[in-house]
């Protein structure tokens, strides 16, 4: 400090020669510039971290990758179900950044910031993304949310029954009930030996059934949730009528599924009881290298359209924040295709939790990171790539959704499926409105 304040000293002893400068502002400024000198040359300012909120667990690793390469560092806090932990509460440690599952409501202006400066400033390319899991983020004409990952559905088969696969690359619920029906064999008691599939055999799959027939769960007034009625009772009608047609009665086919394919959905196809089985991408390519050698898969698929799982994680800046640049930043940083493929490769080098699937649980929300990153670290990708263009994305959802969907929807799907024709089951209002008195 002794070797800088004298050469402003000299600075301000030129200016007394300029007659536009009074000695007392001339004072008065040498005081201020002394005083900046002394506080950024003996003071380190305090270090500001950028606070991330996320309910995913497999964020850990792209934080620490992120703060051995910054100046400015960021901190994880975990919240579970975060899109009912939002706003945060008084006394909290609030949030710079927010990542999860589920944050698309009505709500959603109050918590984050517009991004549409993100790409007018060119922190990011739209045409990086997925046209339609971007436009899953808008609120009004703004985005205010980005994609992070997603996960599809897919039915795995054994590679023994390639023979009896049509299409290449996607599979229809149709094709799926021919395809299936054609593998039924059954004994001289006339009992079955194999079912080619069972739609009971998966719940989640008679939700994305339901799904792919236009259910339309989503968000009502006062974070309720309301659906397309008619659209769910055809879902029931068209699924009892496959599952009687095909495999004999509901009753007979839960029978089958209990006695035979109660294990995991590889052994179940390799084991020649069934021809198919229902996935998530996340669960397929988190298989071991031996499991998928014996599989193959297919996207499922209604009219050319791929359901995006309810799974999906977005990203946004938080309302209120007062590190907007540092939060742009990292969003800029995390959102290209040589941090994520750093990931991956440290990931799969290092053994660090491979149970996970690509980036965070799913595929990166990154066209390029899909179509030559990750196929080098997961083959099976290779000959069935998502294709852009094929996807559809739900609504938005209350913050509740996860409890709506497995204690609501499911459920009644199944035990609707389930029941014999002329018994009804308690309708999905009666379960709603118990469930909003237990205190949903």
């Amino acid at each position: 400090m002794h070797n800088v304040v004298p050469k402003k000293i000299h600075f301000f002893q030129q200016l007394m020669l300029e007659k536009s400068f009074k000695p007392l502002k001339i004072l008065l400024l040498l005081a201020a510039t002394l005083s900046v000198f002394t506080l950024s040359g003996c003071k380190k300012k305090p270090e500001k971290r950028l606070v991330i909120w996320t309910d995913n667990s497999e964020f850990a690793p792209f934080i620490e990758i992120y703060n051995k390469n910054h100046r400015q560092k960021a901190i994880l806090v975990y919240k579970e179900n975060i899109a009912d932990n939002l706003p945060p509460e008084p006394g909290e440690l609030p949030p710079d950044i927010i990542v999860g599952a589920l944050l698309k409501n009505s709500r959603i202006k109050k918590n984050f910031v517009a991004l549409d400066f993100l790409f007018n400033r060119k922190y990011l390319s739209s045409n990086d993304f997925y046209k339609t899991l971007l436009k899953y983020g808008t609120f009004g004409q703004h985005q205010y949310l980005l994609p992070v990952n997603f996960n599809i559905p897919a039915m795995i088969f054994s590679t023994e029954n390639e023979n009896l696969i049509k299409d290449n690359y996607t599979i229809s619920l149709e094709e799926l009930r021919e395809s299936g029906a054609a593998f039924n064999k059954k004994n001289k008691k006339d009992n079955y030996t194999a079912i080619g599939f069972a739609p009971q055999s998966n719940t989640n799959f008679l939700y994305t059934t339901a799904q792919l027939l236009g259910a339309n769960f989503r968000e009502d007034k006062n974070n309720s949730f309301t659906w397309n009625k008619d659209s769910v009772d055809e879902t029931v009608r068209y699924l009892k009528e496959w599952i009687s047609t095909e495999n004999t009665s509901p009753q007979v086919e839960s029978d089958f599924v209990y006695k035979y394919l109660s294990e995991t959905p590889d052994k179940q196809v390799t084991s020649g009881r069934t021809l198919f089985s229902f996935v998530t991408s996340d669960k397929l390519f988190s298989m071991s290298a031996a499991q998928l050698a014996k599989l193959d898969f297919r996207w499922l698929n209604h009219n050319g359209l791929i359901p995006i799982e309810d799974s999906m994680i977005s990203m946004g800046i938080a309302k209120h924040t007062k590190k907007a640049l540092l939060a742009s930043e990292f969003i800029s940083w995390f959102f290209t295709t040589e941090t994520q493929h750093i990931f991956i490769e440290r990931k799969i080098k290092t053994n660090l939790d491979t149970t996970q699937f690509g980036i965070a649980g799913g595929f990166s929300s990154l066209k390029d990171v899909n179509e030559h990153i990750l196929p080098v670290y997961y083959p099976a990708m290779l000959t069935n790539i998502p294709q852009a263009g094929t996807f559809t994305v739900s609504d938005k959802k209350p913050t509740t959704w996860n409890k709506i969907k497995y204690r609501i929807i499911i459920p009644y799907l199944s035990e609707a499926v389930q029941a014999e024709d002329g018994k009804t089951v308690a309708s999905m209002e009666e379960r709603y409105s118990d469930l909003k008195k237990l205190g949903l």
